[in-house]
């Protein structure tokens, strides 16, 4: 703020994060305990076991499931642990509601004029849908087209066809150019309804488009819920294979029907000539599953009471309707077999924790982390006396890396676990950030400290894959290496050891609360770092001066960086014409700093490029405009602007554009927005270009939320009420803005939130430009010589650095200060967020010097009492809302 207007820098300081540490220290009294290490051939011996054909694949709700769990309760017996689970047992019993589950055998075949059958499963030529029918049903096959009736769509693609008895053939999802209305409307089961109304037997869905590249990952097969289908129709999902051939044999061409229905936009249908004869049989029903949980306790008499859980899931996907069984030995019978080894050799050792040390086995992760769900709520220890859950989701395969989930987002905790570990096994490891995919989610969720460990690397379906037989057939005990087994063994056996004697406070909150910072999307609105780097800085580095740069955003937990391309008010009818060229070349610069550091930083230009980046563990880089001087009164120039990525245009700065009244004009000059400014504002909505009030006087306040159809965000301002200042918002300017939808990112401007520290340093500015005979307006001194602006500078440092110490600290509690009032205010967390201004304002609050140690303010909101979710909101989340509302509105949607 004050920077930019008087070119003032001060040095950044730096606050570590880091947690002072104890070293272990057992108890006086406990026995030297001979070491006994985990045996990778003892735990391969259970993989045989676990992994065999008789359990078939161990699907949590099975006998088989519930047989493995029996044996993994016997293990643990043997070993010596105590039972955890219900009523005193080895079993914590789950509930799986809607349960379901396709007993053999499925099949598709065509039947005239000649025989033809089909392979079913997963990849294969067929599957049945979740909520089909079950039964036998025979008939000729008719192609229906997309299975869709409109009349307002104008269009019925069972016009002159004949269902009854016969077998419906239906594209996937509607005609791409039907009503809106109609694609709400219908879904699978009014397909279903539709044709079995019109006495059809069954149904095929045919799953023949081509996949999309852009699209990622192919979105999960849509099922049908309870009800939704008629008994005994039965409903198959098909692909190319079986559409070929059935027309084919009857002379006819799949393809060419729909080309023509596409291109002609109109229905074209055939009885196709061949007869079809279809099996299925689906089961749904609540059932439950078995969590099993062993204990070894914990005897120290204080710390006995806090655990360590270290665990995998039991389950897998069992048989399929393929006719082969998915053993699972990687996936993830390898982890529980070296749980137990861990347990059997911990206590063969006659290992002694201080800590108590819980054994688990997770029912039914494979359908939705069910299991350790379940633990997380009904824990055998609290969870806030829960130290640490280490998770293993298959270690059975790959290169001997130690890829560890959680190594970033409890960063000290597990520097902490890293003292414990040998350097061979320290050396291995390799963090995966990010990552959601197994059962330490569940207590992630719960903001419980969890690890999670993996063999070699992530999943590719490359050929060069670590787990390459990952959900196949394949995953048998002869792909498991004994050696990764023992190697994931000392790992936690060595953790375990260590944090169980440990005299540290392991339970020290910060853990949590930086976790919740770190898991959080956390986005700052606005900053002016961009001069900086066209100076020749270079933001790789962690500068000792400045308040933005790459290893601070690092720091800092940072997920989207607004980075404000600065025009500046123009002084002349020169000045304003070159005014897009300034903010383009700054934008240029913005594009240098991003390709400099692909592995860092990422532009973005929308919700979705967003995610991605935050998915790949770069920062986002958000372009916006600050000064609305910048598009030259040519809205041609504001597309142009959107075209080249930027997405957020603060509408003035400190003067009025020609078009719009700013906040530090002594008096409106346009009464709020001109007609154009107005025709500015529509077209940002259709653009999809957020509308950013920061600067902009109250009068251009209320006439944006009239005009604006789309949220609107004050990027980096304040609250009127507790700083009187004319940068901020009013509390009915608050509300109104909160009523639109919108957000206002907190401003770390000390002389914003504290206002008198503005007046303080406008009259120390002023008697400084007095001493030395030169303008007191900052703008016009800003344009001095450089000599001349150096010692004024200067002249000004050294008076301000006096008059400093005499005024009100202004720390991270005032910003949230802020924070609360607009919470208060609103009723809701959903309408404030950061906005820092970094690099742009000239003095920083006490704990908040740059832009690394943003925690500090989630730790001022979890000491305030904030939910998580409410603190999720405040750091990100609610501009996340407002960019994807922005998105919407501009597609009409």
């Amino acid at each position: 703020m004050f920077l930019k207007r008087s070119v003032i820098a001060l040095s950044a300081a730096l606050i570590a994060f880091g947690v002072a540490a104890a070293p272990a220290v057992p108890p006086a009294d406990a026995p030297v305990a001979a070491q006994v290490l985990p045996d990778g051939q003892k735990a391969l011996a259970h993989v045989r076991r676990l992994a065999s054909d008789e359990l078939q694949g161990r699907r949590s709700g099975t006998d088989e499931y519930r047989r493995a769990a029996e044996y993994v309760a016997a293990k643990m017996k043997e070993a010596g642990l105590r039972p955890g689970g219900d009523n005193g047992g080895w079993f914590q019993e789950v509930k799986l509601p809607n349960w379901s589950h396709f007993p053999r055998p499925a099949r598709l075949e065509i039947v005239s004029p000649a025989r033809r059958a089909y392979f079913a499963g997963r990849g294969r030529d067929f599957t049945p849908v979740n909520g089909t029918g079950s039964g036998v049903v025979k008939g000729p096959l008719v192609f229906a087209g997309y299975g869709f009736s409109s009349e307002k769509d104008g269009w019925d693609d069972y016009a002159g066809l004949d269902l009854e008895g016969k077998v419906a053939l239906v594209m996937a999802d509607l005609p791409p150019f039907v009503s809106e209305d109609a694609k709400k409307e219908w879904n699978l089961e009014k397909k279903v309804r539709t044709a079995a109304g019109k006495g059809a037997v069954g149904l095929v869905e045919m799953n023949v488009a081509e996949p999309d590249p852009a699209a990622g990952r192919r979105p999960r097969p849509v099922a049908l819920r309870p009800g939704q289908c008629p008994e005994g129709f039965v409903v198959l999902r098909a692909g190319r294979n079986f559409a070929d051939d059935a027309f084919y044999a009857a002379d006819k061409s799949w393809r060419d029907l729909v080309s023509r229905t596409l291109r002609a936009r109109k229905s074209h249908t055939v009885d196709v000539g061949v007869s079809v004869e279809m099996e299925a049989h689906f089961v749904r029903e609540d059932r439950t599953a078995p969590n099993v949980i062993g204990i070894l306790p914990g005897r120290d008499p204080k710390l006995k009471n806090e655990a360590l859980v270290v665990g995998g899931h039991l389950d897998h996907i069992g048989a399929g309707v393929d006719g082969w069984v998915y053993n699972g030995a990687d996936d993830n019978a390898a982890s529980v077999a070296v749980i137990l080894e861990l347990a059997r050799a911990l206590t063969a050792g006659k290992f002694r924790p201080a800590r108590s040390v819980i054994f688990a086995a997770w029912a039914a992760e494979e359908l939705g982390l069910h299991g350790s769900r379940h633990y997380v709520e009904h824990p055998v220890f609290p969870l806030d006396k829960t130290v640490l859950y280490m998770n293993m989701d298959m270690v059975g395969t790959g290169d001997p890396n130690l890829l560890v989930g959680g190594m970033g987002e409890f960063a000290e905790l597990f520097a902490v676990i890293e003292r414990g570990l040998s350097p061979d096994l320290r050396a291995k490891l390799r963090s995966r950030p990010n990552y959601r995919g197994s059962d330490h989610t569940s207590f992630w969720d719960k903001l419980v400290p969890a690890i999670s460990l993996r063999t070699g690397d992530v999943l590719t379906r490359r050929l060069d894959d670590h787990h390459p037989e990952y959900h196949y057939p394949g995953d048998r005990a002869e792909t498991i290496d004994p050696d990764l087994l023992a190697l994931a063994g000392r790992y936690h056996y060595e953790i375990l050891t260590h944090l169980a004697m440990s005299k540290d406070d392991l339970l020290d909150p910060v853990h949590r609360t930086l976790f919740l910072h770190r898991d959080a999307f956390v986005a700052d609105l606005h900053c002016d770092t961009i001069g900086r780097y066209i100076a020749g800085e270079d933001l790789r580095l962690d500068l000792p001066k400045g308040h933005v740069d790459i290893p601070k955003l690092k720091r800092g937990g940072v997920d989207l960086q607004v980075f404000a391309c600065f025009a500046a008010p123009p002084r002349s009818e020169l000045e304003k014409s070159r005014s897009a060229k300034s903010v383009f070349a700054q934008l240029d610069a913005l594009h240098r700093l991003v390709e400099d550091n692909p592995d860092d930083l990422a532009l973005v230009r929308s919700v979705e490029e967003l995610n991605a980046a935050r998915a790949a563990s770069k920062v986002g880089v958000l372009p916006a405009i600050e000064g609305g001087y910048a598009i030259e009164n040519d809205p041609a120039i504001l597309r142009s602007f959107y075209r080249a990525g930027f997405r957020l245009m603060t509408l003035t700065h400190w003067y009025a554009t020609d078009w719009a009244d700013a906040s530090g004009d002594p008096e409106p000059v346009h009464g709020g927005l001109t007609g154009f400014g107005e025709q500015v504002i529509e077209e940002m909505n259709r653009l999809g270009m957020i509308v950013d009030v920061s600067h902009v006087h109250d009068e251009t306040f209320w006439d944006v939320l009239r005009v604006s159809k789309a949220p609107v965000v004050a990027s980096h301002s304040a609250c009127r009420d507790l700083s009187p200042h004319h940068r901020s918002l009013s509390d009915e300017m608050l509300k109104a803005l909160a009523e639109k939808g919108g957000l206002v990112g907190i401003n770390f401007w000390p002389g914003l939130l504290r206002s008198e520290i503005d007046r303080k340093q406008e009259e120390t500015f002023a008697a400084a430009a007095a001493e030395l005979g030169v303008p007191a307006d900052r703008m016009a001194a800003g344009r001095l010589e450089p000599a001349a602006r150096d010692k004024l500078m200067a002249a000004y440092r050294a008076r301000w650095a006096e008059v400093r110490k005499t005024l009100p600290v202004v720390d991270v509690k005032t910003v949230v200060d802020h924070i609360d009032h607009i919470v208060k205010l609103t009723g809701k967390a959903d309408h404030v967020g950061l906005g820092s201004d970094y690099d742009g304002i000239s003095d920083t609050p006490v704990g908040l010097e740059n832009i690394g140690l943003l925690p500090n303010v989630t730790k001022e909101l979890v000491r305030r009492g904030y939910k998580p979710e409410d603190i999720r909101k405040i750091l990100g989340g609610n501009f996340l809302r407002v960019f994807a509302a922005v998105e919407r509105a501009a597609h009409g949607t």
